[in-house]
């Protein structure tokens, strides 16, 4: 498959080159199930180095877009509503500030948590558990300890028993994926997520449903200050194209 891409002027972000893999994906030049470039190719035709390519193509692997199988290379998912249920996620990420998705996020995972504690079983309280081991023995890896981070904020809405809320949660992490993969990168954020990760944990097993939600609350406040962090440190001119593109 020979793909043309536009060059990428300024410095390289996940952004940029997820979005021009979207426009192919969108306008079918990519299909379900087609093998992309490999890495070395698409940094050529982009301009950008391999490393920045791998970044968005892990980030479109997390997202349940493209499909890297061990020898063969990285496909197009063939599962269509994936790929449909991602572009309306990211018209919505291109309408809303940021901001106001994490704050859309506090308020739906603290209530999600309360409910949690309110209404689990001890059967689901003990898989929490053992999803919190899991992203204690990934926090060598962002990409692992990511997808372990989101099975556990996953159960808690499970164990809620509230449908809806399973399903808000799940496009609020898909519509701050990217940020959440900055953030985590950031040095102390992984242990300081997995401390944030025992005391929720700690509150939901002794069923305390305010101390639970409590802690949710100052983690993702925590989330929101990295974030913030991150967006004020941005070059200006990068930063005035974010702001454009958040209030659109």
């Amino acid at each position: 498959m020979v793909l043309s891409f536009k060059r990428i002027e300024r410095s390289t972000i996940t952004e940029d080159i997820i979005e021009q893999l979207r426009e192919k994906i969108l306008s079918g030049e990519i299909k379900p199930g087609d093998k992309l470039p490999p890495e070395r190719v698409l940094a050529e035709s982009l301009s950008v180095a391999r490393t920045s390519v791998r970044e968005a193509i892990r980030a479109m692997q997390y997202m349940g877009i493209l499909e890297v199988r061990c020898g063969e290379g990285t496909f197009l998912s063939e599962n269509t509503r994936i790929l449909t249920d991602h572009f309306k996620s990211s018209h919505l990420l291109k309408r809303f500030p940021i901001m106001e998705l994490i704050e859309a996020r506090k308020i739906i995972e603290g209530a999600t948590v309360y409910l949690a504690v309110v209404r689990s079983s001890p059967e689901e309280r003990d898989t929490l558990q053992e999803l919190y081991q899991l992203t204690a023995t990934n926090t060598d890896d962002e990409e692992k300890f990511l997808q372990a981070d989101f099975e556990f904020h996953k159960k808690i809405a499970e164990m809620s028993q509230n449908s809806v809320l399973l399903e808000m949660l799940s496009a609020m992490r898909e519509l701050t994926l990217e940020e959440n993969l900055d953030v985590i990168k950031k040095p102390g954020q992984i242990q300081n997520a997995l401390d944030f990760h025992r005391k929720i944990l700690g509150s939901v097993l002794s069923c305390d449903a305010d101390k639970a939600r409590e802690h949710m609350l100052r983690h993702l406040e925590d989330i929101e200050q990295r974030i913030l962090e991150l967006v004020e440190s941005r070059p200006s001119d990068e930063e005035s194209d974010a702001a454009g593109e958040w209030q659109r």
